[in-house]
């Protein structure tokens, strides 16, 4: 792992209201073209994750790229 992701990991995820999401778990990236394609968030207890619009495996929830507005102290979803 780079130390890059390796600094942004157990970051926050919020929502675009600010309500907390998950903690960041790992960053995934494309291999060829150097960008990150989604993020996997351990989501908090509070939120069903079967009802999220993206895929989940073992408390992971697979967000894409696209849905993120926001990397800083705390990564902002979109929605």
């Amino acid at each position: 792992m780079s130390s890059f992701s390796a600094e942004f990991l157990q970051r926050d995820v919020v929502d675009v209201n600010g309500e907390l999401f998950g903690h960041l778990k790992d960053i995934v990236i494309d291999s060829k073209s150097g960008e990150i394609t989604e993020i996997l968030v351990k989501v908090v207890a509070e939120i069903d994750i079967k009802k999220l619009p993206w895929p989940a495996e073992d408390g992971l929830c697979q967000v894409p790229a696209q849905e993120v507005s926001k990397i800083g102290s705390r990564i902002v979803l979109k929605r």
